[in-house]
């Protein structure tokens, strides 16, 4: 079995890169790396993804849908100002919970980017009592996550 270490990169497909860069740059806060023609490479944190310009894409999920998404952590403190941020900037709020589930207690909202990739912020509670069940290495990511 190949014993892979962590996540470098994804890769959000999108029809309009200079679209993207400013969903993900000046929306959600994400830092360009490196751009060439067809790619711009971001960085969130110390996480990693590429916004990866497709002629011919297609959203994983029906209209309105959220099952394929990528999750974006934000601060507490700040999780109310992104969700408000995001409505006036014009994008739909598609769903909102308040507790989350039982891998990733928090708040969660899910919205779509311009090429109707699902994107959730979440602010992540790993004082919630379901995080016990949760594996160890979740408690402690979710802990780091809160420094």
């Amino acid at each position: 079995m190949i014993k892979s270490q962590r996540v470098v990169h994804f890769t959000i497909p999108v029809t309009d890169l200079d679209r993207s860069l400013k969903f993900y740059r000046d929306l959600l806060g994400c830092e360009l790396v490196h751009s060439n023609p067809l790619m711009h490479f971001m960085k969130c944190g110390d996480s990693h993804f590429v916004l990866t310009k497709m002629q011919e894409h297609v959203p994983a999920n029906p209209p309105g849908g959220t099952l394929n998404h990528h999750a974006f952590a934000v601060a507490r403190e700040d999780f109310d100002v992104a969700i408000d941020e995001m409505r006036r900037a014009g994008v739909e709020c598609l769903s909102y919970e308040d507790r989350g589930h039982r891998m990733f207690p928090g708040r969660h909202a899910y919205f779509h980017d311009p090429d109707r990739n699902a994107i959730e912020l979440i602010d992540l509670h790993p004082d919630d009592d379901r995080i016990a069940e949760g594996p160890a290495s979740l408690r402690q990511a979710i802990e780091k996550q809160r420094l």
